[in-house]
């Protein structure tokens, strides 16, 4: 009953379409989501990862901006315009970038390089929100910067070959040949691609000491997907046009070998990163009015709650609970010794359970109850019985009619009338309180209510 009465609420206030409300949440009229004028937008902050490619005098390892070496890139901005299309970006990145050179008909030129690359860096960016109307979920965006970084190149120039247990147990420097074959020694090899030798301190070009940090113009262009109103997830790729030509450690300035031009090398990013605003100030926020705002023909019964327990009428069980009173889930007052009498009125709160109680929750002694059943009372007749509250229960015997004694109240049918009569009843119910019979409690109840039944 209750379920349905629940259901019937809530297809009342949908179809009405003015509010949704919970069971006891009429106090949710006295709040309201509002849009805050000019919210406080911190920080944010991003993590991503993608692939570096570089360019310069040798041979990039790879053939496109989306094969590298994995490199990682964090960074925070903070927007510097009330429309949020201007933010300012500092970033790092870490990663590798590495080349080769082969040639047959000079197999000098066979070199190969890998350079670690750790950089700091400052860019404005300019978010193409406002070519949108309504909604933006996909916005392009285009960045311009500079960074400062440092590099360590170093080249793959000795095999080494290691047993099981990491031991060395041969090794040599590679020696390249006209038919594109590699020899350590009379032995033909592959490469280890272990970059071991530092292409610095060894020089094999003559170049002395060299500084292994330098500047870079930056260049982002890119997307950014919306996911919530506090994470985005951006594609981009950055070009990093740098100031050094040392990071493959072929230069213009070297004397000896392997000689390069006067452009300088650089390296492109191609990432994903997520971006996540944890600090600003929320878009909107919830006020507590003093007073509901509910106007037109909205139908206050809806939300009544004539007994104020917390519970709205149409899902009380117990609607006039009096003022102040605990209630359950239910709305009724509460009942710790379930004997059908409410702690607020119950003069025994620990009665034992099946104990017959008077209004104010009392255990009856046998004497009372013994009295009871001898009241001169109205009779009714049996065929004008209906339905009759047995306890605080009903018969499970109501409406039935023919009934066959059931096979454990046999025995007190002394006349063998096939009918319990009044002085049977009554003569059963002597013994159990003189403790002279096998019934327990909830067989007197039966019996009880299988007498008036029949």
């Amino acid at each position: 009953m209750r379920f349905i009465k629940f259901v019937s609420v809530l297809i009342i206030i949908f179809l009405s379409a003015q509010l949704v409300f919970a069971q006891g949440g009429y106090e949710d009229l006295l709040f309201e989501e509002v849009e805050v004028e000019n919210p406080v937008y911190m920080p944010v902050i991003g993590l991503g990862a993608g692939v570096i490619n570089y360019y310069g005098e040798l041979k990039n390892d790879v053939k496109n901006l989306i094969q590298g070496q994995p490199t990682f890139r964090g960074n925070i901005y903070q927007y510097i315009d009330n429309k949020h299309y201007w933010k300012v970006n500092a970033n790092i990145l870490y990663g590798k970038i590495s080349g080769y050179e082969s040639s047959y008909e000079d197999t000098s030129r066979n070199m190969n390089f890998e350079s670690s690359i750790f950089s700091v860096g400052l860019n404005v960016e300019y978010s193409f929100g406002n070519i949108y109307k309504g909604g933006k979920k996909i916005v392009p965006f285009i960045s311009l910067g500079g960074e400062y970084f440092n590099f360590s190149s170093k080249t793959d120039k000795i095999y080494v070959e290691r047993d099981g247990s990491g031991n060395v147990i041969f090794s040599g420097d590679y020696r390249y040949f006209p038919d594109g074959t590699i020899r350590v020694g009379d032995r033909l090899v592959s490469r280890d691609y272990e970059y071991e030798t530092d292409i610095r301190k060894e020089d094999p070009f003559g170049r002395g000491d060299y500084t292994q940090s330098s500047i870079a113009l930056t260049a982002d262009v890119g997307v950014d997907f919306k996911v919530s109103d506090r994470v985005a997830l951006r594609l981009a790729t950055s070009l990093h046009y740098t100031f050094t030509d040392d990071l493959d450690g072929v230069s213009s300035d070297n004397t000896v070998g392997r000689i390069g031009d006067a452009a300088t090398d650089m390296f492109t990013l191609t990432y994903v990163a997520l971006n996540i605003d944890l600090f600003s100030e929320a878009k909107t926020k919830i006020i507590e009015n003093l007073f509901a705002d509910v106007t037109g023909d909205f139908d206050y019964t809806l939300i009544a709650d004539s007994d104020r327990d917390g519970y709205l009428d149409l899902a009380d069980d117990c609607p006039e609970t009096p003022a102040g009173v605990p209630v359950d889930s239910l709305g009724c007052p509460h009942d710790d010794d379930k004997d059908g009498i409410p702690n607020y009125i119950d003069k025994e709160q620990f009665s034992n359970k099946g104990a017959i109680v008077d209004e104010f929750g009392a255990e009856l002694s046998a004497n009372k109850i013994r009295d009871g059943l001898f009241q001169d009372l109205a009779a009714v007749e049996r065929d004008a019985v209906y339905m009759m509250p047995i306890g605080m229960g009903w018969s499970k015997y109501d409406e039935m009619t023919n009934l066959e004694i059931p096979e454990k109240f046999k025995k007190l049918d002394i006349d063998g009338d096939a009918y319990i009569s009044f002085d049977e009843l009554l003569e059963a119910i002597s013994e159990f309180f003189d403790f002279d019979s096998e019934f327990k409690t909830e067989d007197i109840y039966e019996l009880n209510s299988f007498f008036f039944a029949q």
